[in-house]
């Protein structure tokens, strides 16, 4: 991290242009003046910035907390949408909420929003939707959306929109970044730069993970594709464990989601620090360990302690790292590999084989993968 990335941010205002085409206006019978849009923005120095969301998007809201903070230096408080509903939230002027909601009518996250628009200070905080759906009363009743342009995910569970939303969180950062003066240009040139290459290394992972998917009643021999034998092995297992640390710990609870949702298999996602705390008496031969521990991750040799601490109580450790580390081989017992990218970038490729290993015991133990029982596309309904 530069060293001007240390410094508290300066108060500069959020580029214009970053939400001209998507700002409500005064005169829009859905919306009200806001003075925080005319006073600041999200990059005002007073501000916090309050992320609130469901499943998936509080996943996606966590990894955003990383990003905005460790860029752009301003406080990111996230939260359960489900919960910060029933609260009586301490609000103050030029605050920001960013809701994120992929259908954009999520009860729970629309409600958070008409909270926060009842409040006594709610004409003096940002409201900023985060939706995959244009035509939506998020994008409609927020002062500004922005729209993840995801496309139409085909299945129930949350997959590229969670990888759109990511993204557009990372150019925020970025955006946030250059306003308050914390990133100095040629780092924002090589977060820019990296950025562009994520197509082709997503492509690329997917290439490498999902031989099983292509082929048509042909048996895929051992070795060929990893995940293939790591879902085979595993698909009896009653429970999992991902961890993560950093960037990476949100990654881990969506790892664990994907797990429950599509496999019908118990996981818990964790930071890694944390499995002292309670998974690590839960560990024996029969708890598949996934441990997402790029290099470039700066607590790197306190990740390769923890797949330490696994091995000794002789767990099953699944390791995803990059292409050119080798340290772990001799560690675990399946090393998944992908390319190299940007540290901040990392989530969006280690993300892709978590998905895929989810759907492929999903497939193994013959569920219904693009529509897991109970769930539903638009999470509307009221429970008491």
């Amino acid at each position: 991290m530069p060293a001007s990335a240390s410094r508290p941010h300066d108060g500069s205002q959020l580029s214009a242009e970053f939400f001209k085409l998507r700002r409500r206006t005064p005169s829009s019978p859905r919306s009200k003046p806001c003075t925080s849009c005319s006073s600041g923005g999200m990059a005002s120095a007073k501000n916090r910035i309050l992320i609130v969301g469901c499943g998936t998007s509080y996943h996606a809201a966590l990894t955003a907390e990383y990003l905005i903070e460790q860029l752009a230096r301003i406080p990111v408080e996230v939260q359960l949408a489900s919960e910060f509903r029933y609260k009586q939230p301490v609000l103050k002027s030029r605050d920001v909420l960013i809701v994120i909601s992929n259908s954009g009518e999520t009860t729970d996250a629309v409600e958070c929003l008409n909270r926060v628009k009842g409040h006594k200070n709610g004409k003096d905080v940002l409201t900023v939707a985060v939706v995959n759906e244009e035509d939506s009363t998020l994008a409609r009743e927020s002062d500004a959306f922005l729209c993840v342009m995801a496309g139409e995910e085909k299945g129930v569970t949350s997959t590229k929109a969670f990888s759109s939303t990511v993204l557009a969180f990372f150019i925020m950062a970025v955006a946030l970044g250059e306003a308050c003066g914390t990133l100095p240009e040629t780092e924002i040139t090589e977060l820019l730069a990296k950025a562009q290459e994520l197509p082709h290394l997503v492509q690329d992972v997917i290439e490498r993970c999902s031989k099983p998917l292509k082929r048509d009643n042909t048996q895929l021999m051992v070795g060929e594709c990893m995940l293939w034998d790591i879902g085979c092995q595993n698909v009896l297992a009653n429970n999992f464990i991902f961890l993560g640390r950093g960037f990476n710990f949100p990654i881990a609870l969506e790892g664990a989601m994907k797990c429950k949702e599509i496999a019908y298999i118990h996981a818990e996602g964790y930071p890694a620090a944390e499995m002292k705390h309670g998974p690590i008496a839960l560990i024996d031969r029969f708890m598949p360990v996934v441990v997402i521990a790029p290099i470039a991750d700066p607590t790197y040799e306190k990740i390769k302690s923890n797949i330490e601490e696994v091995k000794a109580r002789s767990g099953s450790v699944i390791a995803i790292t990059e292409d050119s580390n080798h340290e772990l081989d001799d560690l675990c017992e399946y090393v998944i590999r992908v390319p190299e990218t940007h540290e901040y970038l990392m989530p969006l490729v280690m993300v892709i084989p978590l998905q895929l290993l989810a759907y492929m015991m999903g497939v193994l133990r013959g569920n219904e993968v693009d529509n897991p029982r109970g769930l539903i596309k638009t999470v509307s309904s009221k429970i008491a």
